[in-house]
């Protein structure tokens, strides 16, 4: 068959022309497989159609996760002519059973597993032996499989979910080896063979980070059964080595390769194609009975804590202490002790490290020829880091171990407690679980209650055009256990709580929210005729055959739809369209609905109520809100956060640890202008502030984060959309700068006779900046630049909060590299510093004051003021202020740091250097540091994009 002359009808973006010469390229160097990662909204579809029209020119299979990512691709087909003609139906297909020259299917269509399971239990059963033995959890096969008996008769019910885990292993490992093929049901194979007849050439697989699972292992298969075509992976989420199991990461790494090409969300956006978007947070806290059984539960603990770490004489019981101390002392290994403790600490390395932290943390002393830790490698804020490996290793090697029923006993209640916690002790360790304290934090009823301060804020900048979206995990939520039955009712932390909590608040009532889900429809009440009215047209206008019912509950309606036609994907398509018209203004749904492959032009705020903080659930669901809305040319939409906190409690950080994990592979604009990517770029106190110290910043965060939704258009400006860009990541220095210890009386001024104006944080970072870059160039640490351009290729930003960032425009890697170490060794806290430097300002003040020559002073006051005039009084003193450290590679020998020298008496001011293998330098950081003359504020590396 001749392929048609079908051709796009529109022009290509500049980031899908250089996707489309990059396969081009790779074609020629015979590379048979492409994998392309873009944002959403950046026009993949468009592309890989364009790859199949103009490129490959073959019968091409497109493989999606779900029914509207599929049937977006035949729809798109409408930008392409076929001659003058439209695209022929007759090439297209969505039919299995039918394919065309491009067929469009999902994922489901070809890799339905059989319903027929296979006889794997036995190889299951032994997989598990195994395992107990590798893990010493059993001395041979017998006593493993009485354990594994034991353990069926006594909780079949963790039994059958242990079982199930290895089964799943046996029957991967089998579909592994067989390519998946025979695995299938017999639909899926019916579809393969129509498939290959047809001649595919070319697999487009979109949305392809979904292959790290069955879909993976049987699409292996499939392609060699299709004879190899042509691969294109496509997607916007490209998933995170760290994230999954190592042999499913390998088996994708194996299929499709390294990433070809990835187009940023910065450019995208830069270049206009994508909507600005600023990055918001709300702090809550939970509520009074969701805080008492926190306290209750962080006091259980610490009071099983006290218990173990005392002995007890009745029952002869090791104290937690004593057994680390002893664990440590012997060195055990599985084969007899280490020779050594440098091999004990490689092989035991987890053991090592937190039994030694928690010896420490509980004042004893650690056995003859263990070294102590060092103060960077001990963090004490998070006791359960380091006591819950200890309490486990205590539970399996020793309380279960002795022949004594309460000890057996204290280890039931330790474990019970530890769950609580989200710590699981099994048969060969310990794994993380679900915490009902992380349960009770992520979804707590507080968070709906934040809906009303946030939205009520939009409402009142964007009126009528306001277009939100709630998204949450689930519809409803069930609680894990029956302790927290009545703090998470089947409602808490579901799109169901949150639909209810907008209906409750007489502002945000006036939304007309719906709630849209799976399995159902929720329409505000005062609502009810207007969204019927539309909701009929749209289905008249439409070929799909649906009709409902209303049922009145209390404020809303359920709506109860009929019809052959009635699904979720025919609902969410009208919901949306009546949203997109304002019939509706604000949706509730949950994250599976409202994620992957839903587009909705108009939002323009976006409240995550989830628990997502995976890189490819994060960027789906935010996804949703940067589409370019072709009515408002300057839409910039909102995307907020609402964390819950009670940091004063075990666990009591985890919805904020989750927030953190979200934004730390985010881009987002901050506000002085750069795209940063981390938690900085929500709020630069976000980088300074310990976990711990959130609480008491959090109503001062919350003021500022709703200061900024008026503020849209200047958010808008900071991206600076059509202005040309470097298109690159690279590292800035941000830091903290004290002008002068705060004891001091005055203000700090360079301690130069011209000046008369105060230092402030970003004009003392960049000449101290200048300083370190001149002496850099001068050196030839750096040779890319000249010292009479170094000015050029500085920049210094002014944050909120005092915070102040430093970067090189247009320098390579490595120039940034050293750029970067020398400011952040000279701002940091001192520490293996060869040499210092002194700063030194003039304390005081400068002011205007009016004078009068002696002589005037004898003439009367109504002639004497004709004479009168203004005069600086400079009232200064040139002091020490801080003493800081010459940068490493300035600090190398001592040619360079007199060179270092020149340019700072030049920029900053009078100043010597100390050589610190001196006595008299020691002392002089000695007596430096006691005055509170050395910076003490850490410095903070970002990633940003130029």
């Amino acid at each position: 068959m001749t392929f048609p002359e079908i051709k796009f009808s529109g022009t290509l973006r500049p980031t899908q022309q250089e996707v489309v010469s990059i396969v081009k390229q790779q074609l020629r160097d015979d590379q048979r497989e492409f994998y392309i990662v873009a944002p959403p909204g950046s026009g993949k579809t468009v592309t890989g159609l364009y790859l199949w029209a103009h490129t490959f020119k073959c019968p091409t299979l497109v493989l999606s996760p779900n029914s509207a990512i599929q049937s977006q691709w035949l729809a798109r087909t409408d930008l392409f002519k076929d001659g003058d003609s439209d695209v022929d139906p007759s090439l297209l297909s969505s039919n299995p059973k039918n394919p065309s020259l491009l067929t469009s299917l999902t994922y489901q269509s070809l890799t339905l597993p059989s319903r027929n399971s296979s006889d794997f239990e036995t190889t299951a059963l032994q997989s598990w032996v195994d395992h107990l033995i590798e893990k010493e959890a059993a001395r041979n096969p017998d006593e493993a499989m009485t354990w594994i008996t034991n353990l069926r008769e006594q909780n079949l019910e963790y039994f059958q979910t242990r079982f199930n885990t290895y089964l799943k292993k046996v029957r991967d490992a089998h579909a592994d080896l067989s390519g998946g093929l025979d695995t299938l049901h017999g639909s899926s194979i019916a579809n393969l063979r129509a498939l290959k007849k047809q001649g595919v050439q070319l697999i487009i697989l979109d949305e392809c980070h979904h292959l790290l699972g069955h879909w993976g292992r049987v699409l292996q298969g499939i392609h060699e059964f299709l004879d190899e075509p042509y691969i294109i992976g496509l997607t916007a989420t490209p998933p995170d080595e760290s994230d999954h199991d190592p042999k499913n990461w390998e088996r994708y790494d194996n299929f499709m390769g390294e990433i070809d090409f990835e187009v940023p969300i910065p450019a995208v956006v830069k270049e206009g194609y994508l909507a600005p978007y600023q990055d918001l947070c709300y702090f809550t806290r939970p509520t009074d009975d969701e805080l008492g059984y926190v306290s209750n539960t962080n006091k259980a603990l610490l009071d099983l804590l006290e218990i173990v770490s005392r002995g007890d004489s009745e029952t002869q019981r090791m104290s937690l202490p004593d057994f680390i101390y002893d664990t440590l002392d012997k060195r055990m290994l599985m084969h007899g002790p280490a020779k050594s403790w440098s091999e004990y600490e490689e092989r035991a390395s987890n053991i090592s490290w937190v039994g030694r932290a928690y010896l420490r943390s509980v004042g004893r002393e650690l056995p003859a020829g263990v070294p102590p830790l060092a103060q960077d490698q001990f963090d004490a804020e998070d006791l359960l880091e380091y006591v819950t490996p200890c309490l486990e290793r205590y539970v399996r090697l020793y309380l279960m171990m002795q022949d004594n029923p309460q000890l057996h006993a204290l280890a039931r209640e330790i474990k019970s407690k530890l769950r609580m916690l989200g710590m699981q002790i099994t048969e060969t360790g310990s794994q993380q679980c679900a915490s009902p304290i992380s349960r009770i934090l992520a979804y707590s009823k507080a968070k709906c209650l934040a809906l009303q301060p946030i939205l009520s804020a939009e409402m009142n900048v964007l009126g009528e055009s306001i277009r939100a979206v709630v998204v949450c995990d689930y519809e409803k939520t069930s609680a894990v256990s029956a302790d927290i039955s009545h703090l998470l009712d089947d409602e808490a932390g579901g799109a169901v709580a949150a639909f209810k909590q907008l209906l409750n608040d007489e502002q945000t009532d006036q939304l007309d929210p719906i709630l849209v889900t799976g399995s159902t429809v929720l329409v505000d009440d005062d609502l009810r005729d207007n969204f019927d009215a539309a909701a009929k047209k749209w289905v008249s206008n439409s070929q799909y055959k649906v009709t409902w019912e209303w049922l009145d509950v209390d404020e809303f309606y359920l709506m109860q739809g009929k019809g052959s036609d009635w699904s979720p994907r025919v609902y969410v398509e009208m919901i949306t369209e009546l949203f997109q018209q304002g019939i509706t203004r604000c949706l509730v749904g949950t994250r599976g609905l409202l994620g992957e492959g839903w587009d909705a032009s108009k939002i323009n705020v976006l409240i995550d109520l989830t628990c997502a903080s995976t890189y490819t659930a994060v960027n789906q669901l935010r996804g949703r809100s940067m589409r370019l809305d072709k009515d408002v040319p300057q839409k910039i939409a909102n995307n907020w956060d609402v964390v819950c906190i009670a940091p004063e409690f075990l666990k009591g950080l985890d919805d904020y640890k989750r927030f953190r994990k979200k934004h730390g592979r985010i881009y987002g604009v901050t506000d002085d202008g750069v795209i940063e990517k981390g938690v900085g770029h929500v709020h630069a106190a976000l980088t300074e502030i310990k976990p711990e110290g959130v609480e008491s910043s959090a109503a001062m965060l919350n003021q500022d984060m709703l200061s900024r939704v008026p503020e849209r258009a200047a958010a808008r400006a900071l991206w600076e959309i059509g202005k040309p860009y470097l298109g690159k990541s690279q590292t800035s220095v941000e830091t903290k700068v004290e002008i002068k210890p705060p004891a001091m009386k005055g203000r700090g001024f360079p301690p130069f006779w011209y000046a008369e104006t105060p230092w402030d944080e970003a004009s003392l970072t960049y000449a101290v900046s200048r300083a370190v870059l001149r002496a850099l160039v001068e050196t030839n640490v750096i040779r890319t630049i000249r010292v009479e351009d170094t000015e050029e290729h500085l920049t210094v930003n002014a944050r909120n909060g005092g915070y102040v960032r430093v970067f090189m425009k247009n320098a390579d890697s490595k120039t940034n590299r050293i750029f970067s170490e020398a400011i952040s060794e000279v701002f940091g806290p001192i520490k293996d510093a060869r040499y210092l430097i002194e700063r030194r300002a003039a304390i005081g003040d400068i002011s205007m004051q009016t004078k009068r020559p002696k002589w005037a002073n004898y003439l009367p006051d109504f002639i004497g003021k004709y004479f009168d005039y203004e005069e600086l009084v400079r009232d200064l003193e040139v002091q020490l202020v801080m003493v800081h450290c010459v940068p490493t590679e300035l600090a190398r020998n001592k040619d360079r740091v007199f060179i270092f020298l020149k340019h700072w008496r030049e920029l900053v001011g009078p100043a010597e250097v100390h050589f610190l293998q001196r006595e008299e330098s020691q002392e002089f950081l000695q007596s430096a540091r006691q005055q509170g003359l050395v910076p003490t504020e850490k410095t903070h590396r970002k990633e940003i994009f130029t």
